[in-house]
């Protein structure tokens, strides 16, 4: 009889299963598109052009507008603009269900625009009578490089010590926490240099033959690799102070040791104390 659960259980459908399995699976992480608004009269835009995601374009269309065309242009730094290149080849259009004085046009970007650019978005109204009216705006998205803050801890090899420390990570470029790791160009904002000091002491029982380097920190000198938007794998050379072997030399001097170390976002952690 105890078999019999088991043969039922096994002969159940397939599919119920499975939809057991995603009724008790949780939702996709997702996040807002970001919404940029367009000024036509001014020709620019109410923000700093988003980069490395698709985002929003909203504006306020003509009257009598039937349909708008949208695409973009990477201006070069001589400011020529005789021989842009407009992207994408099939323009993002959107088209009213009504013509009337108060339509507010919303066009998606599906192509991210590169971070330090500026771009040239071309809008092309076109009416009842397939009258164009072209009007044109200038943005330019995040030219700084970035830098963020971490907490983890560390494995310092030659002194077979853990620690606990912070460190600023210095990009080379911007960096959108918000786009995927996997996109093109992924190697500049997964990789960077890490600078910090250690919250633990490194120093032994006494400080008998090493101590911190000042006050009861250590430096943290190297690189980080961003294993996903908040996790960062890193390496590179801790500094501290260390007897002489000579026993009659009573100061300690600088040294070095590689260390490991594995480190999260603070951006994260003040999520995780909400």
């Amino acid at each position: 009889m105890r078999a019999l659960p088991l043969f039922l259980l096994l002969c159940a459908p397939v599919d119920l299963g499975a939809q057991t399995v995603a009724d008790l699976a949780p939702p996709a992480a997702t996040g807002p598109i970001v919404r940029v608004r367009v000024d036509l009269a001014a020709g620019a835009f109410d923000r700093i052009l988003p980069f490395d995601v698709p985002f929003f374009v909203t504006g306020r269309a003509p009257v009598g507008t039937r349909s708008l065309d949208v695409q973009y242009a990477q201006l070069p730094g001589s400011g020529d603009a005789s021989t842009l290149v407009w992207l994408p080849d099939e323009p993002a259009r959107w088209r009213p269900e009504t013509a009337t004085a108060d339509d507010t046009f919303l066009v998606l970007v599906r192509r991210p625009l590169e971070a330090g650019h500026t771009y040239r978005l071309r809008f092309v109204f076109r009416d009842a009578q397939s009258v164009e009216t072209i009007v044109a705006a200038d943005g330019r998205t995040e030219q700084k490089t970035y830098v963020s803050v971490d907490a983890g801890i560390l494995f310092a090899g030659d002194i077979g010590i853990g620690a606990l420390y912070v460190g600023s990570n210095l990009y080379f470029r911007p960096v959108n926490k918000d786009a995927p790791l996997t996109a093109i160009s992924s190697l500049g904002r997964r990789l960077a240099l890490t600078v910090g000091v250690t919250i633990s002491s490194v120093a032994d029982e006494n400080n008998r033959t090493r101590s911190d380097l000042f006050w009861h920190q250590s430096v943290v000198l190297g690189a980080g690799y961003r294993l996903t938007s908040s996790v960062r794998a890193g390496g590179g050379v801790l500094l501290f102070r260390e007897s002489d072997p000579n026993p009659l030399v009573s100061r300690k001097s600088a040294a070095t040791t590689w260390y490991t170390s594995f480190s999260f976002d603070l951006d994260l952690l003040r999520g995780f104390a909400r």
